[in-house]
């Protein structure tokens, strides 16, 4: 990886800027063109180095309720049951891990998100039935926020 993908790398890990054209106001910082600094983010992209570029939103601000969801899948159901989980737009990092035994039976695990707490057990209900599969919720009872910051060489 050359040295100024690099620098877009690493200035991109510290923030975006909320403009109409956040790429030009990072080229600016980084003395470089919106056109080079798009181009080599979609070459970074198509190599594999960047998956994608999306903000991270703090729920509870704006209003919604989240759990992490834990299921138990047989591994003859996993693709079908990831399908149906997939398929909700409150859905975000859907898992399958390794069971561990009965004490942590559970091999399917997502994070699920809503505008309420009603429409959070609703949702949760409805995928269950749709997917064959009892969902348990884990909500959180405390939140602890860690910042990363990866070190790019």
């Amino acid at each position: 990886m050359v040295e100024k993908d690099k620098r877009i790398l690493g200035a991109l890990q510290d923030s975006l800027p909320l403009t109409q054209r956040p790429f030009l106001a990072l080229a600016r910082k980084l003395k470089l063109t919106e056109d080079e600094v798009l181009a080599r983010i979609r070459r970074m992209v198509e190599r594999g180095y960047v998956r994608r570029i999306a903000p991270v939103l703090h729920k509870p601000a704006l209003g919604r309720v989240s759990t992490l969801v834990a299921a138990s899948v047989p591994k003859s159901r996993i693709e079908a049951v990831a399908r149906v989980v997939n398929g909700y737009e409150g859905v975000s990092h859907n898992y399958l891990r390794a069971a561990k035994g009965k004490r942590v039976p559970f091999n399917l695990w997502f994070t699920l998100s809503a505008p309420s707490e009603p429409d959070l057990a609703r949702t949760l209900a409805e995928i269950g039935q749709k997917a064959g599969v009892e969902l348990h919720s884990l909500p959180a009872l405390r939140r602890f926020k860690i910042g990363v910051r990866f070190d790019i060489r």
